[in-house]
This record gives structure tokens, sequence and C-alpha cells, in this order.
């Protein structure tokens, strides 16, 4: 059961549907504000636009991989 929790929550799509839900209970119950949940929502994308744009979350290696795929070719 553990390990079943531990491997979906390494998905980044179920991380985001987690937050998410978190942040939309925490409006519902007025523990946050809503324009704080906005604040907050800029700011996440405005750091993932940024690791984005800098390859962290795409695939670094991916040049690597196809080099070593046209050497391996010829």
């Amino acid at each position: 059961m553990i390990e079943k929790i531990v491997t979906r929550i390494q998905n980044p799509k179920v991380v985001i549907g987690v937050v998410s839900g978190v942040l939309l209970i925490l409006v519902n119950f007025e523990i946050i504000s809503m324009d704080l949940s906005n604040q907050i929502t800029d700011l996440v994308n405005a750091i993932l636009s940024i690791g984005i744009s800098i390859g962290i979350f795409a695939n670094p290696d991916s040049h690597i991989e196809k080099k070593q795929y046209q050497q391996s070719s010829e």
C-alpha cells in the first residue's frame, strides 16, 4: 500500500493535483484569501516557466542520446 502511494507521489501530475486540491480546500475554508491563492498560483507558474525555459523539467540528456545514436549508426 505504501509503495503505491510513494509511486504515485513521484508522478508530477499527481503532486500538482494534490497541491491544487489543498489550495482549493484552504480557500473554501477561508484559511487563505483568494488573492493569496492567486499570488501563489502566479509564483508557481513563474517558477515553472523559468524551469522549462532553462531545461530543468525537460530531458537534459536528450541531445547526448541523439549524438550517441548518430555515432552508432555510422
